[in-house]
């Protein structure tokens, strides 16, 4: 049986420099749903967007504020290629019988798949390139 995904998309929240404490900080962060989705923090530069690092999370919000204070990951973004660096999620619109964990997951792994296919450095895993499952 085929999986049908329906998602939708955010338009891309500027990350700023923060003053004191982290590293970066998300001005629009309190837009964000408390609901499941997947996540990407990028890079934009000219016309060309790239991913940095790919995450699911049953509440984006809180994830995405979580992964804020990560030391390690916004470092890693912040040592990228230069340019804008941004957020943007999505919220899967789960049909009748589809569960959010399973669906996050999926389409977590296809973003990580077509990031790798595309020979995006991916910050996940402490660094290292992820492991696609099959």
């Amino acid at each position: 049986m085929p999986l049908n995904i329906d998602a939708c998309w955010s338009r891309p929240l500027e990350l700023k420099l923060a003053n004191s404490g982290a590293i970066y900080k998300c001005p629009e962060l309190d837009s964000i749903p408390l609901q499941a989705g997947v996540y990407v923090f990028g890079r934009e530069h000219g016309d060309c967007a790239a991913p940095l690092y790919i995450g699911k999370a049953l509440n984006l919000r809180r994830r995405i504020e979580q992964q804020l204070d990560s030391v390690r990951l916004m470092t890693g973004i912040r040592e990228a290629q230069r340019g804008g660096r941004f957020v943007i999620y999505c919220s899967p619109l789960l049909r009748p019988g589809q569960r959010a964990i399973r669906v996050i997951s999926i389409l977590e792994q296809a973003l990580i798949a077509h990031a790798m296919t595309e020979d995006f450095e991916l910050l996940q895993k402490q660094g290292t390139r992820p492991q696609i499952t099959q």
